[in-house]
């Protein structure tokens, strides 16, 4: 790039001078790698950055280790150490608190005794360290462990780059599988986990992305063997299908019910799509117990309604 100053006329320049000045480029020049150099050592061109983009890729790819063992193990050092601590507090409280003892002023903290000023100390500092371990377990422990079929996808890209992108001792740890959570992980329903244990329903073009601009950060290297589906169009789908589900389970026995005349049919029809409903509460959608009892409850006296009017009529 150059850059071209024109200083203006004075009287120790003519209208025919001027002055020229030239930058060089500062901009350094790389060349990016092709396909070919990046299957060969994957662990320059990929490493780190790549694998990184790859997990950010996808909410479901954030698969970490808990640390169980190693967590819970800390916290039983920290209260070993505030019971010690507090040991020490009691002891120090009949000391200065006996008959033998001087007259110390056990009711003040401003006046109080060096020895137990810093012992309280350190307990405030164990105290907060052992509450804030306490908490963040109790967080942990909220997250359930990794699907299988989230931990065989990072693993197929470890084997897509030759398991050389990283080094094998720092991907050891997605062998262990019962330590391992999703830090995103959402509720889903039982349809759509279906369609995510299913290779061939959870493959469909139909979710697929078009194009990686819908993706939050598309990996560096694209690969091949990797598709990137749209989560907004499967909730979607399972969303419809159960709105769809939920009308027919409301209108189709209304019909039947209608061309039926035995009183004894009717309630057998009724008590099929009573528990029809209830099955599709259960395994379709995300609901508790008491919820789906509730809906379902609802749902028979609808029918049991309509079965009345049917008889005044």
């Amino acid at each position: 790039m150059s850059l071209r100053v024109e200083t203006p006329i004075s009287d120790s320049l003519t209208a025919n001078q001027s002055v020229q000045s030239t930058s060089p480029s500062i901009q350094a020049q790389f060349t990016e790698p092709n396909e070919q150099d990046i299957g060969r050592k994957p662990w320059k061109y990929v490493g780190y950055r790549g694998y990184s983009e790859f997990l950010a890729s996808d909410d479901d790819l954030l698969i970490f280790r808990r640390f169980n063992v190693l967590n819970t193990r800390t916290l039983l050092s920290l209260q070993d150490k505030v019971c010690e601590l507090e040991q020490e507090l009691h002891e120090s409280d009949r000391k200065y608190g006996s008959k033998d003892a001087e007259d110390f002023n056990n009711g003040t903290f401003r006046g109080d005794l060096p020895d137990r000023t810093e012992l309280l100390d350190k307990l405030a500092n164990a105290l907060s360290q052992y509450n804030t371990l306490i908490l963040q377990q109790s967080a942990l422990r909220k997250h359930h462990t990794a699907p299988e079929r989230d931990i065989k996808n990072i693993n197929r890209w470890h084997y897509n780059h030759g398991d050389q992108a990283i080094a094998s001792e720092e991907r050891n740890y997605l062998e262990q599988k019962d330590d391992l959570i999703s830090i995103t992980e959402k509720d889903k329903t039982p349809l759509r986990q279906f369609i995510d244990k299913s290779r061939r329903l959870r493959t469909l073009r139909i979710w697929q992305q078009p194009n990686s601009d819908n993706i939050a950060s598309p990996p560096r290297d694209r690969d091949q063997d990797v598709s990137y589906y749209s989560d907004k169009r499967i909730d979607t789908f399972t969303s419809l299908t159960i709105v769809l589900i939920g009308i027919a389970m409301l209108l189709t026995p209304i019909w039947i019910l209608q061309a039926l005349q035995a009183p004894t049919t009717k309630l057998v029809v009724i008590t099929i799509f009573i528990l029809a409903f209830l099955i599709t509460l259960s395994y379709a959608m995300v609901t508790k117990p008491f919820e789906a009892l509730g809906a379902t409850a609802a749902y028979a006296a609808v029918l049991m309604v309509f079965l009345q009017v049917g008889k005044d009529a």
